[in-house]
């Protein structure tokens, strides 16, 4: 009997984020008979780390605090994979890159070293200097590792831009499973009666921790011009950092006059139900790669606005509405990006309800024909055995030389 293939995921922390969240899917599609995983988290804790074990795969944490990388998570890192013998090493955001890829060559383990790109665009001052160093040390050892994944095209040229010069660069991107995130009309009526949002009100949703690179900030702002012309509407935030007596969003929503109109959820487990209760998603991000509230949120048939950011214009296909390309450039005023998000929201909320029906229906069809689970997860499957056994990569995997 062939022994599965041993592969250690090492990430930054395991709380729920777009990279925390697909690590999780992947690990409960891939094969056990073909794959043995374990996780190591370079933080203490993080909610995904239960739902992964859940699945009986192993978590590890190495306690490490924020900032630069600490020689101690070096050490023990090390030390797991000299215990472990992994023979793939997937590395997760940079901080797991840098320091899974020095633990693996430290440790004589033997294992080939893939890192894992998530973001097509950070604007490093909202970051601190431990970030800001750990990205010049990935751009100058880039082309250690055996390969170097991004989740999106844009991600993998913005890499390229920076610096990045690997061996081997492939774009595996996200998959979505349409069977969990699809329409629902009676968890859309439940909750929008828990919520007090009438069924003709129209509903916005943000579906993002709380961060500089989400655009919290356009959205308020889009959402002020919006209840001008729709008094009726009502935005919805989600995730991290957006619950109640939050300062942050908190300061934000009063700056526009938001407080009658913001349902604020913070971080929910019925995120498919959640989905399904929204007339609309608005996507206001600076820095996504493959943003998965995008994508989540076509499969459940909801119309989009976005920024053009990462692959959202290729993910939003005929679903939605993405704003010209300039406009997601460094630079440019909020007040022009949150316009154009205010304007394509009520292009969208003009519609009567069929035609915005079928606009989330013909946006259902096309993430699940392109981006359907099963298919994502062989994709990172094929990738994996390409590293231990030397093979190229299946045909369908892009790759760029």
């Amino acid at each position: 009997m062939v022994e599965p293939l041993r592969v250690m995921h090492v990430i930054t922390g395991l709380n729920p984020g777009g990279a925390e969240t697909w690590l999780a899917r992947l690990l409960l599609r891939l094969p056990p008979e073909r794959f043995a995983c374990r996780v190591v988290s370079l933080l203490e804790g993080g909610a995904m780390a239960g739902v992964i074990r859940s699945m009986g795969v192993p978590v590890e944490s190495l306690g490490m605090g924020r900032g630069l990388p600490d020689p101690r998570g070096l050490w023990r890192l090390s030390r797991l994979m000299r215990a472990h013998r992994p023979q793939v090493v997937q590395t997760w955001l940079y901080h797991a890159d840098l320091l899974g890829l020095l633990a693996a060559r430290l440790s004589g383990c033997g294992a080939a070293v893939s890192w894992g790109l998530r973001c097509a665009y950070m604007d490093l001052a909202q970051y601190g200097l431990g970030t800001r160093l750990t990205l010049s040390a990935c751009v100058a050892l880039s082309g250690w590792p055996e390969a170097v994944t991004a989740n999106s095209q844009a991600g993998a040229e913005h890499h390229r831009a920076l610096g990045y010069r690997p061996r081997r660069l492939e774009v595996l991107e996200n998959g979505v499973d349409g069977g969990r995130f699809c329409p629902d009309a009676v968890a859309r009526g439940r909750l929008r009666g828990e919520w007090g949002v009438a069924e003709g009100a129209p509903l916005v949703g943000l579906v993002a921790r709380v961060d500089p690179m989400k655009g919290h900030g356009v959205f308020c702002r889009a959402a002020e011009e919006l209840l001008r012309v729709r008094p009726d509407a009502r935005f919805l935030f989600c995730g991290e950092g957006t619950e109640p007596g939050g300062a942050e969003l908190g300061g934000l929503i009063a700056r526009h006059g938001l407080e009658g109109a913001a349902l604020r959820l913070g971080r929910r487990e019925d995120m498919p139900q959640v989905y399904a209760a929204l007339d609309a998603l608005v996507l206001p991000s600076l820095g996504e790669g493959f943003p998965n509230a995008l994508l989540e949120a076509l499969s459940c048939a909801v119309p989009c606005v976005s920024l053009d950011v990462g692959d959202a214009r290729t993910m939003c296909g005929p679903g939605g509405l993405v704003a010209p390309a300039g406009l997601s450039a460094p630079g440019v005023p909020e007040s022009e990006r949150a316009g154009f998000i205010a304007r394509a929201l009520g292009q969208l909320l003009a519609l009567g309800p069929f035609e915005r029906s079928e606009l989330g229906q013909l946006g259902r069809a096309h993430v699940l024909e392109r981006y359907g689970l099963d298919r994502a997860v062989e994709r990172w499957a094929a990738h994996f055995e390409s590293l231990s056994c030397g093979h190229a990569p299946l045909a369908d995997t892009k790759r760029i030389d």
